[in-house]
């Protein structure tokens, strides 16, 4: 699934080229891209007042948007991906007043927003000596070669593994201990395994910026890592420790060096290893059969609290097959999201050729399903949602 961005970069309104990086297609002069982006932004600013957003050729297009004294540009075609991946980002966003073809490219500006300030602080902070993007080509690749696979990105969510309740107290109480010691962050330490939040006491937002910031960099065989990060308003040190088949992220102030912290995590790594938890080692697969019988061919949770999401792995069949799938479950997924964004509604259905599409919501529980017609009724679809949204309440709480 392809995001069919060709070109992207980042100018500077001084005249000159932060960022480029050509991922498909023919490459773009970068001095043909900083004098004519800065043509058509000043021409607007100028003419119109307004900020410059889409240049469209007859084959292609340039998308702008500007952070302070910065320029981001994109280069895309004019499908902007395959139909499907088009309708799970329209209704992420409405984040910018775009037409809705464009969303996909908005959004990964709006994601690249996010991670930027995460990694450089907020765009006051961007100036021509601080903000050099050469140390972080594959953080940009990430998100545009990633999101269009990963739905918990696409809906704003986290990919969690599911731990008792008794054996998360404990996790917890071991990391309160951790927490105690001068200088760590509350709140501010988290337990990665794979690209999933094992447990996490950061809010949300933090816990998504530090899970996309370890996919996109793995720590890989080092066993620290230190990495500056601006966030609540503050830059603080984020340092990355492998303990076992596990990550731990732990947030101090900034003025803190991992030497004053070392003996308490070792501490930590002591105590976390010989509570023996009955925790996995290895990200658990997430099946399909867990949660629905056979008539069902893909489904999607997202509880929009927690951010917790779910898409479960497709049932083995051949490929084309299981694109067909995937293609039809998001292009109905943009459908059934912008119904249910409408005061009032919490349901929608629809069939078309061999598929039933059903999606509801239930206060923060949103789940989207697709059937076959040939196995499942119009009146039926209800009841079999409502059993698997009973089973991934169960599963996820």
């Amino acid at each position: 699934m392809s995001l069919a961005i060709k070109n992207f970069f980042v100018v500077h309104k001084s005249g000159r080229v932060y960022f480029s990086k050509n991922y498909h297609g023919n490459a773009l002069d970068p001095s043909l891209v900083l004098g004519f982006s800065s043509s058509v932004s000043n021409f607007s600013h100028t003419l119109l007042g307004e900020e410059i957003k889409e240049v469209i050729s007859s084959k292609g297009r340039i998308l702008y948007k500007e952070y302070g004294d910065f320029l981001f540009v994109a280069h895309s075609d004019l499908q902007a991906g395959s139909t499907a991946i088009q309708a799970i980002l329209r209704d992420v966003g409405s984040i910018f007043e775009v037409c809705s073809v464009t969303r996909k490219s908005q959004l990964i500006f709006q994601i690249l927003e996010i991670t930027f300030q995460f990694l450089f602080g907020t765009h006051d902070y961007w100036d021509e000596d601080f903000f050099d993007l050469k140390g972080a080509q594959d953080i940009v690749g990430m998100y545009f070669g990633k999101i269009a696979q990963d739905p918990s990105m696409v809906v704003g969510g986290i990919n969690q593994v599911y731990l008792e309740t008794t054996i998360v107290e404990r996790l917890d109480r071991l990391i309160t201990f951790l927490e105690s010691q001068d200088g760590v962050c509350g709140n501010g330490t988290m337990l990665i395994l794979g690209e999933s939040a094992l447990y996490s006491r950061f809010d949300l937002p933090e816990t998504r910026k530090i899970l996309q910031y370890n996919k996109a960099r793995p720590l890989g065989p080092a066993t620290v890592r230190y990495t500056p990060v601006y966030c609540n308003n503050a830059w603080h040190n984020l340092y990355l420790v492998r303990i076992n088949s596990y990550i731990l992220a732990v947030l101090t102030y900034i003025d803190k060096s991992y030497e004053s912290i070392a003996s308490k995590i070792d501490e930590f790594r002591v105590s976390f290893v010989q509570s023996r938890l009955e925790i996995p080692i290895e990200e658990p697969p997430i099946l399909l059969r867990l949660f629905a019988k056979r008539e069902t061919l893909a489904m999607l949770y997202h509880n929009i609290q927690s951010g917790n999401t779910i898409f479960p792995q497709l049932r083995p069949g051949p490929d084309v097959q299981q694109k067909e799938i995937l293609s039809s479950f998001w292009g109905f997924f943009y459908n059934a999201s912008s119904t249910l964004k409408i005061p009032g509604v919490t349901e929608f259905s629809i069939s078309k050729d061999q598929y039933r599409f059903y999606a509801r919501s239930e206060g923060v529980h949103k789940l989207y399903v697709l059937f076959s017609t040939d196995a499942v009724s119009s009146e039926s679809v209800p009841s079999i949602a409502a059993e698997i949204l009973k089973n991934v309440r169960a599963y996820a709480a």
